[in-house]
């Protein structure tokens, strides 16, 4: 009677192991198809870009120079886990803040660059956003 005890036991955590490595690999399956997903990364960003300009409030945010607004509403669109860089630049190409806008660093990662145009309304100037998306990992 307790030798049949101990086989369950041994059955049970046999049974334990083998889900936690099942749930191992299946976790880096998932991060490995997220490199391969960069043209999902591109779509979400022009999407987060689409949205903002909607009414024309990422002209503006960009005409009054408040980075730091245009910057926490990218975070807000687009979803966690991605880092991003946004550089803005002006008609001549020339950058127009001094240092672009950086949450955490894309470098060395697989990384989508997405270049939108932007008009203000106020003073039709325009503008071409860099936005670059990386994954993380």
């Amino acid at each position: 009677m307790l030798n049949s005890r101990g086989q369950i036991r041994v059955l049970e955590s046999i049974l334990a192991v083998t889900i936690i490595f099942s749930a191992l690999l299946l976790t880096n399956f998932r991060y490995e198809a997220y490199d391969e997903g960069l043209d999902d990364l591109y779509y979400i960003g022009l999407n987060a870009l689409s949205e903002l300009d909607k009414h024309g409030e990422l002209g503006y945010l960009i005409e009054k120079g408040m980075w730091s607004d245009l910057s926490k509403r990218i975070q807000l669109l687009l979803p966690f886990g991605i880092f991003y860089n946004i550089t803005v630049y002006d008609e001549n190409g020339q950058r127009i803040h001094a240092s672009p806008i950086i949450v955490n660093s894309v470098m060395g990662r697989n990384v989508v660059s997405i270049e939108y145009l932007v008009v203000s309304r106020e003073n039709r100037h325009f503008y071409v956003i860099k936005l670059q998306l990386a994954w993380v990992r």
